[in-house]
């Protein structure tokens, strides 16, 4: 019998786990976190007993051809963004969470389930979890290069061939102000800048409109720096930043929030969709680019080649492996 496991509930893991099911391969996906979709993700606060939202990972996705894919899949949960320069952007709706949520839907997912190790024993692979050993014939691995060799060792060759693979920290905060602020932007993007991007969120669709939301992130460099650094000084420091840029007060930050992201920016992708070796494959935003389509693409073409190994036949399976 043919068991997949895919480690990792990001979006190359869904995609993945999409098409190999709509294949007719059955698929369980593992993660260790609370929710799905990895960075693109959303973070909820009470201000003053109302709820705010911040789209605190990936901001929005460019227009192509993937993410014309990506929309017509999760359509309900999708709307455009204008991002006050002239251009627009794909965004879940109500919140970035929104779309992952919408594309996993039928999926088999196991949440809350840290895996510590990965062995190939013959013609199976044994995976060990916090709670307990499972076992599969086929694994997809998702997560961020720099982490695939706490599961394989660094010396396994899918470990040393995804270490081309650069990728950086990104600290980010969110802050809230009263609504009635002036606001002398929407988007803001400065590489000069130690606040490289800095958004409204609730200019997004469907976002509360009851406080100002802003997500700042910083720049690579800056955010290696202090990633393992007090986060409370982190965010003051970020604080100030945000005020100086939109001509605030920090006294008027009526709320404030930080979220570390250690492996949150690809600086260099691998410059393939993935990484196999046997019936193993790795794969994630980090082998295309620093997109959620890179994302995306590298999980649908991961599916193309399991099916593949299996030797199933699939009429059109098309680019994104539906």
């Amino acid at each position: 019998m043919t068991d997949v496991v895919i480690i990792g509930a990001g979006m190359s893991g869904i995609a993945c786990a999409r098409a190999l099911r709509a294949a007719g391969v059955q698929v369980r996906i593992i993660d260790k976190g609370r929710g799905i979709g990895g960075r693109v993700a959303t973070r909820r606060a009470e201000v003053a007993g109302q709820q705010v939202t911040f789209d605190h990972g990936a901001q929005y996705l460019d227009q192509n051809d993937d993410t014309a894919t990506i929309a017509e899949l999760g359509e309900d949960a999708t709307n455009h963004w204008h991002l006050g320069d002239g251009t627009r952007g794909l965004v879940g709706s109500p919140e970035m969470a929104a779309l992952p949520k919408s594309l996993a839907r039928g999926l088999d997912i196991t949440l809350n389930t840290r895996v510590t190790r990965l062995t190939e024993d013959g013609p199976r692979w044994t995976i060990q979890t916090d709670p307990g050993a499972l076992t599969a014939t086929h694994v997809i691995v998702t997560i961020p290069a720099p982490q695939l060799g706490a599961l394989l060792g660094d010396t396994h060759p899918v470990v040393q061939r995804a270490s081309g693979a650069v990728m950086h920290p990104c600290m980010t905060l969110m802050a809230a102000f009263d609504g009635d602020r002036p606001a002398p932007f929407s988007t803001q993007r400065d590489c000069q800048a130690v606040l490289t991007w800095i958004a409204r969120n609730d200019t997004k669709p469907g976002r509360s409109l009851v406080y100002q939301t802003w997500v700042a992130q910083a720049d690579p460099g800056w955010s290696a720096e202090r990633i393992d650094a007090n986060r409370d000084d982190i965010k003051a420091q970020m604080v100030d930043l945000l005020c100086d840029a939109l001509g605030n007060d920090p006294a008027q930050v009526r709320h404030a929030g930080l979220q570390g992201w250690r492996y949150g920016l690809v600086q260099t992708p691998l410059g393939q969709p993935f990484v196999a070796h046997g019936t193993l494959w790795v794969g994630g935003d980090w082998c295309c680019g620093p997109k959620v389509q890179d994302a995306w693409r590298s999980g649908s073409s991961i599916a193309t080649s399991v099916l593949e190994t299996l030797g199933s036949s699939v009429k059109a399976l098309g680019s994104n492996g539906l």
